[in-house]
């Protein structure tokens, strides 16, 4: 049953029609994001690990569902040049990702997706983000 649904699953995800390079930008920034706000996050330390080169920085395998106006989407970040050990803590070149995004409205483009972001309680002080990453 479980096999059965995974492949359900696996089938639903397909390639977005835009292309991976609208969302790339989108990726970055977030990771960008919770950089700046001092994270801990696995995707924030591999992004460090860059050394702020983002030429060395790749999303790959890039897969989605297909609702309208919100999508689940799973994909590949890899950095180039290996494992890197930062401040004590061996860093993977590749994750394996997932992130909720959606449209929203701009003003220059008329709409762009965004990573769905979502409020920490009790708190609510920070905003969390649904992208998750592990080591692949």
């Amino acid at each position: 049953m479980a096999l059965l649904l995974a492949l359900a699953l696996s089938a639903a995800l397909v390639p977005p029609r835009e292309g991976v390079e609208v969302f790339q930008e989108t990726i970055f920034g977030e990771i960008s994001h919770h950089d700046r706000l001092n994270s801990g996050a696995l995707a924030v330390r591999w992004y460090r690990a860059a050394g702020g080169d983002r030429s060395r920085l790749h999303v790959a395998d890039f897969k989605c569902d297909e609702p309208l106006g919100r999508r689940t989407c799973q994909f590949a970040l890899i950095r180039d040049g290996g494992p890197v050990e930062l401040r004590g803590r061996v860093v993977p070149e590749r994750l394996s990702c997932s992130a909720r995004f959606r449209r929203a409205a701009h003003p220059a483009s008329g709409y762009v997706w965004i990573i769905e972001r979502t409020m920490r309680l009790p708190r609510g002080s920070h905003t969390g983000t649904t992208l998750r990453c592990d080591p692949a």
